[in-house]
């Protein structure tokens, strides 16, 4: 071969692997989030999309031995039942014999208010601070209730029937105790019974910035670095620690890649139910007039903190607005993804063909999509009213002087006395918006009522008083300010102009909406109770998520496709000092003084966080990472950015729930915090091997 023909075929196979790349990044560039750009084979993968949640009073050990090849069994479920905890929002696992249970940082650090920023670190009992607001509920007994319910159920509905079963057990139960009623799919129902444990210490918890590293840029995210994780010791009554028969020893060894994992707690409530076209008027009504809403309230917010008027709390509200902010796009996001969409369409075309091939089906649910689209129509009809006067739920990012003016406005007279204020939603821990804030809500709100109501002149100039939007909102504000001081809530600002003038515009009008769109949604609300029926009925798997009883989702250490490439299914304590470096050691990427100078020598090849396909509905918020044998290999700490669409449907390929490993948390308390105490708690002599319980 000539020199000349050489350097061809070398200038042949460079622009051939040049071309290649070029185009392998311009698909990166365009490869959606949540699956392929074409529909493709949509039932490889499970035989639906309605997730993986088991009832923990009967898991599926048939399943659980043909996928994984285990032998477990009542007393393997048993064992996890009683280890497990209930926290406020959370899951905990008690992991030794003196009341010592794990959980997520963050379930932990939301009760101790603005003194939660540091690290504590309890050489011993007395040192353990206790944390106000914060209760383990443990479970101590599960019973079948499914003859119950249904006897009880003759004469009433299933939600009734349930209600009075529970009655009547809680008073056979005592004081100490509490009962709770669920189904637990496949028609059958169980009793859970709780006792509460009031006093909960903490004995361990990391700096936030650690626990929160990277701050809301690395939240939802993988791969990543974060050691989330905090330890509680749960006391009696009596005012010792309590002694739990039953525990989940922490492993020495982790899990590895490709093992079988699983996690329990209470499941939280999704929208898997759902049909096709009612997930379309999420996407397209409600999900972007909530983006639209938090986008107001973080710009504003930001904002005014970075005068000198901003206080922590109001820096802990901008968190939260955030992290809402980011886990409603990427919602959005996955509803608007062409595969997405596909599935659940898919989803609603298989249950329509079970329904034809089961008369007794056909019989009992037959119409019930049909009904539902019906329904949708009617909201999306609408639509303009709904983006002007926002939804019907109680929501903390709406404006309050809008929320006052629409309960009660539209009044006979000015002097006529005004309609009871509802309550604050309750699980908002926010104070009144500042009134940069309130004015830039308000603002954004009479935009939309000055666009929804622009044929009606009158009513315009009614609205807005011949000023603009933002010069109404701000007058609004400045006077609502300055009339509310012991008036309670600003309603004494209703009976002066211009505010009366606007609340007579808004509240007859908003009122009638909201009368409308409660009569529609209690009716699909019904029609999908009965949905979910049928969906069960066809399928008689999974359980559907929602409600507080303890479920069961199983998974395996799995990486998945990320950016054209594959995220590993494990990060390292590498990756907390390498981000430190790279960011320039900027917050939020800074690392605590002791983690840049550990006590102790650290391992920093460690693992620190594994991702793993169990269910997020379950497998989330401080909830046990668990092997076949049932000891722990990490605690859960949050979804990757996919998995916050798993309230939609399941995708095992791409959703994966982020764990703290627990040599990782070994690493730490040995390595920065010295914790040797809690550490021979937790495993013993380091000489002794896994124990199955």
């Amino acid at each position: 071969m000539t020199l000349r023909g050489t350097l061809l075929i070398i200038l042949g196979v460079a622009g051939l692997l040049w071309g290649g790349l070029r185009g392998a990044q311009a698909q990166d560039r365009g490869a959606p989030r949540f699956g392929p750009a074409t529909p493709g084979d949509t039932t490889d993968v499970e035989a639906s999309n309605a997730g993986r949640i088991w009832s923990l009073a009967s898991p599926p050990f048939e399943r659980f031995s043909e996928r994984y090849g285990m032998g477990a069994d009542s007393a393997w479920a048993a064992h996890l039942r009683r280890s497990m905890l209930r926290l406020p929002g959370c899951a905990g696992t008690l992991v030794s014999a003196n009341g010592l249970a794990l959980t997520s940082a963050r379930c932990v650090r939301r009760h101790l208010g603005e003194n939660g920023d540091g690290a504590i670190v309890a050489a011993e009992a007395a040192d353990e601070p206790s944390s106000p607001g914060l209760y383990a509920d443990r479970l101590v007994r599960t019973r079948d209730a499914t003859a119950e319910v249904r006897a009880a159920r003759e004469d009433t509905t299933a939600a009734a029937a349930v209600q009075a079963v529970e009655r009547r057990r809680q008073s056979a139960a005592g004081d100490d105790r509490h009962v709770e009623v669920a189904a637990d799919g496949d028609g059958t129902y169980a009793a859970y019974t709780y006792r509460r444990h009031d006093d909960v210490r903490v004995a361990f918890l990391p700096e936030r910035e650690v626990s929160a590293f990277g701050g809301l840029d690395a939240a939802m995210t993988y791969p990543r670095a974060v050691f989330d994780g905090a330890l509680l010791r749960v006391y009696t009554s009596r005012g010792e620690p309590l002694a739990p028969d039953h525990f989940i020893e922490p492993s020495r060894q982790g899990a590895r890649p490709g093992d079988a994992v699983f996690a329990a707690g209470p499941s939280r409530a999704t929208r898997r139910a759902e049909s096709a076209a009612q997930l379309a008027t999420r996407r397209d009504l409600v999900l972007p007039e909530r983006r639209d809403r938090l986008e107001t309230w973080t710009r504003a917010l930001r904002a005014h903190l970075d005068t000198a008027e901003g206080t922590p709390s109001q820096r802990a509200s901008l968190r939260d607005a955030d992290r809402r902010l980011k886990r409603t796009r990427a919602r959005l996001e996955a509803l608007q993804n062409g595969y997405v969409q596909t599935r659940l369409e898919q989803r609603d075309a298989q249950l329509r063909r079970a329904l034809d091939q089961d008369p007794a089906l056909r019989r009992r649910f037959g119409g019930l999509l049909d009904s539902l689209a019906a329904i949708q129509e009617d909201k999306r009809a609408l639509g303009a009213a709904y983006r002007a006067f926002g939804g019907d739920e109680p929501d903390a990012y709406e404006s309050s002087i809008y929320r006052r003016m629409r309960r009660a406005g539209g009044r006979a007279s000015p002097n006529e006395a005004p309609r009871s204020a509802s309550p604050r939603p309750a699980d908002s821990l926010q104070e009144e918006p500042p009134p940069p804030v309130e004015t830039a809500l308000l603002a954004a709100r009479l935009s939309a009522l000055e666009r929804h109501l622009s044929p009606d002149t009158t009513a315009v100039r009614q609205l807005l008083g011949g000023q603009t939007p933002s010069e109404r909102a701000a007058d609004l504000v400045s006077q609502s300010a300055g009339a509310s001081m012991g008036a309670g809530d600003g309603e004494a600002t209703l009976d002066e102009a211009p505010v009366a003038d606007v609340a007579a515009v808004v509240g007859p009008r908003a009122r009638s909406f909201h009368d409308e769109w409660r009569r529609l949604t209690r009716a699909e609300r019904r029609l999908t109770d009965r949905l979910a029926e049928a969906r069960t009925a066809v399928r008689r798997a999974p359980v559907v998520p929602g409600g507080n009883a303890p479920r069961l989702t199983d998974g395996r250490v799995l990486g998945y496709p990320y950016n054209g490439t594959t995220a590993p299914p494990f990060t390292t304590m590498f990756g907390l000092y390498e981000q430190h470096q790279a960011f320039g050691e900027a917050a939020p990427w800074v690392l605590p003084e002791r983690w840049r100078s550990p006590s102790g020598t650290m391992d920093r090849s460690v693992p620190l966080n594994v991702v793993a396909s169990v269910d997020g509905a379950v497998g989330n918020s401080g909830a046990p990472l668990l092997t076949k044998s049932l000891t722990l290999a990490g605690v859960a700490v949050g979804p990757n950015i996919q998995a916050v669409a798993d309230t939609y449907l399941f995708l095992p390929r791409r959703m994966r729930t982020v764990a703290l490993d627990v040599r990782g948390l070994r690493e730490a308390l040995t390595a920065v915090y010295g914790a040797d105490g809690l550490v021979d708690e937790l495993f013993g002599d380091p000489s002794a091997t896994d124990r199955r319980p």
